[in-house]
């Protein structure tokens, strides 16, 4: 028998798209992949010749739980840089991949009963996390009409005493919205009142395409930096998913929490995916300004062209890499519209049911500018013909 916990857990949605499209792919079916999570670059030359000098140098085995020594102190370096945030070292813990740096989070700070409060649309994993520690996902309803804004008073209405945790996502997976400074400042009195902690995952930080402001909470002040925990990674910015490593940087004793529960999950990470990350963090950003550039001329090609397309709406991204479009118009869900896409014009897309917006699909622009455009093109010749 099953334990109640994993059965309360839900596969992930974007898994039977996904496979439904190799299927289609096996056949010899030309599909148009516009889901795609993850940077189509190659992680950079660099970054790729540091993990071969580690092969090289024997640098194989057993590392500190929470990450070596000197890729600690570069992410502390690079959060300052970047963010204004100052951390020591041992605020800091490397992890496998910013998702578990969520998870371990989530299993130190909150308690079984507990309530955390999750902006909507989210990350699919989001909910799943919270139910895997006992606790409840409270959905935070955001609007298109407010670009997915958070306030004050909708945070509060559903912040009861069981409230625990607030997580943030800027910019945002699936709407690509980047939470405005005086929001945040809007947000951070009621955090401090209601004594939440804020667990800010800003792994696409460095995905942003209107100017560089993507502030953190965690920079308005002293009180509320010491109430947050910054998550991210090298996986989106640098184009490492498959290296999987993440961080988390915090108080130092959520961090050793954290740490002590790595302890008996993986360990450390990958050896030589440190290494690697610590190429890439403390070497030439080139690679990430011209990713970030290419990305921004994508996106302004599939905001210009979506906006031709009648039925769907949308908010423009204003950073990562997704659109977040609503369907609702053509009269099929999420689900019944990216099956039928996907079968009938072959391209694929996200269901915002995943996301708890059923309404809205979401594409990718983390892909080439042919395949864009030709999806998009596939895309409104099925939506005419519905």
């Amino acid at each position: 028998m099953l334990t109640q916990r994993i059965q309360a857990v839900q596969p992930s949605p974007t898994l039977r798209v996904t496979a439904l499209a190799k299927q289609l792919q096996a056949q010899g079916k030309k599909v148009i992949n516009l889901a795609a999570g993850e940077p189509d670059f190659d992680t950079p030359q660099p970054v790729k010749q540091a993990a071969v000098q580690a092969i090289q140098e024997g640098f194989t085995k057993y590392t500190p739980t929470t990450g070596i020594p000197e890729l600690k102190a570069a992410i502390a370096a690079s959060l300052a840089r970047d963010r204004g945030l100052s951390y020591r070292p041992e605020q800091v813990a490397v992890t496998c991949g910013a998702k578990q740096a969520l998870y371990n989070l989530l299993q130190v700070l909150v308690q079984t009963g507990e309530e955390v409060l999750i902006p909507s649309p989210y990350w699919v994993s989001y909910p799943e996390m919270v139910r895997l520690a006992g606790a409840a996902p409270i959905e935070v309803k955001t609007s298109a009409s407010r670009s997915f804004q958070l306030d004050r008073k909708t945070v509060e209405r559903v912040c009861t005493p069981r409230a625990r945790v607030l997580i943030l996502n800027s910019p945002s997976n699936p709407t690509g919205a980047i939470l405005k400074e005086e929001v945040l400042k809007e947000l951070a009195p009621l955090v401090l009142e209601r004594n939440l902690w804020v667990i800010s995952d800003e792994i696409y930080s460095r995905l942003v395409y209107d100017g560089d402001n993507c502030p953190s909470v965690a920079s308005l002040s002293p009180e509320i930096f010491s109430r947050t925990v910054i998550v991210d990674g090298v996986s989106k910015a640098y184009a490492m998913t498959g290296w999987r490593i993440g961080f988390l940087a915090g108080p130092a004793e959520i961090v050793e929490a954290a740490g002590r529960l790595q302890d008996h999950s993986t360990s450390n990470p990958s050896s030589i995916s440190q290494r690697a990350a610590l190429a890439a963090l403390t070497g030439d950003q080139s690679s990430v300004r011209q990713m970030v550039e290419e990305f921004r001329k994508r996106r302004d090609g599939m905001v210009e062209r979506l906006s031709k397309i009648q039925k769907v709406s949308f908010v423009k991204p204003e950073g990562a890499f997704y659109c977040f479009v609503d369907v609702s118009a053509t009269g099929l869900n999420s689900n019944v519209f990216s099956e039928r896409l996907l079968k009938e014009a072959l391209v694929a897309v996200i269901p915002g049911a995943g996301f708890g917006w059923d309404s809205h699909v979401r594409l990718s622009f983390a892909t080439g500018v042919e395949s864009i455009r030709e999806g998009l093109d596939r895309f409104e010749n099925f939506i005419r013909g519905l």
